[in-house]
């Protein structure tokens, strides 16, 4: 059972970086940097309305927090729903 775990946190592992690196990749062989323009799609947040935060981390710490405060508000919303349970 152990080893089994150990293969697939290396599977894990390896699968993320993997993406990251093929990823990674695939936008610097495009000219725009932008993998889902070739598709006829507009990436969220690429239009004017896109406000670019004054500092973001390398990482993408930007992203982040926006994604926190999401699943924040979504979490409120749902137990507002759910009081009464």
């Amino acid at each position: 059972m152990i080893r089994r775990l150990v293969w697939l946190g290396i599977g894990a592992v390896l699968g993320i970086t993997g993406y990251r690196r093929v990823t990674r990749a695939a936008k610097s062989l495009l000219p725009s940097g932008d993998l889902l323009a070739p598709l006829g799609r507009r990436s969220a947040g690429s239009g004017p309305a896109r406000q670019v935060p004054a500092r973001t981390s390398a990482r993408g710490g930007a992203g982040t927090a926006a994604f926190v405060r999401d699943v924040r508000a979504g979490m409120a919303e749902y137990m507002d729903r759910h009081r009464d349970i």
